[in-house]
């Protein structure tokens, strides 16, 4: 199959087009800001519309001119605490206004998996308690292929 690569935002103005039509859309991943949880260049995502945003929830949003999918971290009045799993110390502040979708299911090796399960969501707990060794442990991710299994849950 032929690789066609598309400018960011026309690409996402379509995908944004098509939450808001309730359509549920699957996009493949780019960028290593949620590792070790989704896999830029690996994985793809099913989004759609993200109705309540609360907590742990992996949202795609617009935010100082950018597309960006982060996890929701917190709240602070009208603006929502978010960052990227693989990030260890920027967040971003978008408003609801600027929070476009949800991911539903991340699909990992041709499997669906669900980001809110039991089972993903201590995994991300964990992860989120060992943000001071974050930047070591991604660094074993990297280098040592061995390392990885724990960090894919198997």
């Amino acid at each position: 199959m032929e690789k066609m690569v598309i400018a960011n935002d026309p690409f996402f103005a379509e995908v944004v087009r098509m939450l808001g039509e309730g359509k549920r859309v699957r996009i493949p991943v780019k960028g290593y800001s949620m590792l070790p949880f989704i896999r830029g260049e690996k994985d793809e995502v099913w989004l759609e519309t993200p109705g309540e945003v609360k907590v742990d929830d992996i949202v795609l949003f617009h935010y100082r001119g950018r597309y960006i999918m982060h996890r929701v971290i917190g709240r602070d009045a009208d603006k929502y605490i978010i960052r990227g799993d693989g990030v260890p110390k920027n967040c971003e502040y978008p408003l609801r206004e600027e929070i476009l979708g949800k991911v539903v299911s991340i699909i990992r090796d041709g499997v669906d998996v669900d980001p809110y399960s039991e089972k993903e969501l201590r995994r991300v707990h964990l992860w989120q308690r060992l943000r001071p060794l974050r930047r070591y442990l991604l660094f074993f991710y990297w280098h040592f292929p061995w390392n990885r299994r724990w960090l894919k849950g198997e």
